[in-house]
């Protein structure tokens, strides 16, 4: 499944498992960085599909008060 197919919720959780690596006995500098980049394009995905959402949310919500 690519990123751009994963929900909110499934982005989040990979966000966190990158993060744990960080923590665990499976780190290595060597990876760090690789790790580290992957991680960021990530919350900035999480960090746009929240605002599209946080978008869509204020449209209806202004469709509703204008009924």
């Amino acid at each position: 499944m690519s990123a751009k197919n994963k929900t909110i919720e499934e982005k989040m959780n990979e966000l966190r498992d990158m993060a744990a690596w960080f923590e665990s006995d499976e780190f290595s500098l060597t990876h760090a960085s690789e790790k580290f980049e992957a991680a960021s394009k990530l919350a900035k995905e999480i960090e746009h599909d929240l605002s599209e959402m946080e978008n869509k949310v204020t449209v209806l919500k202004q469709s509703f008060e204008e009924a």
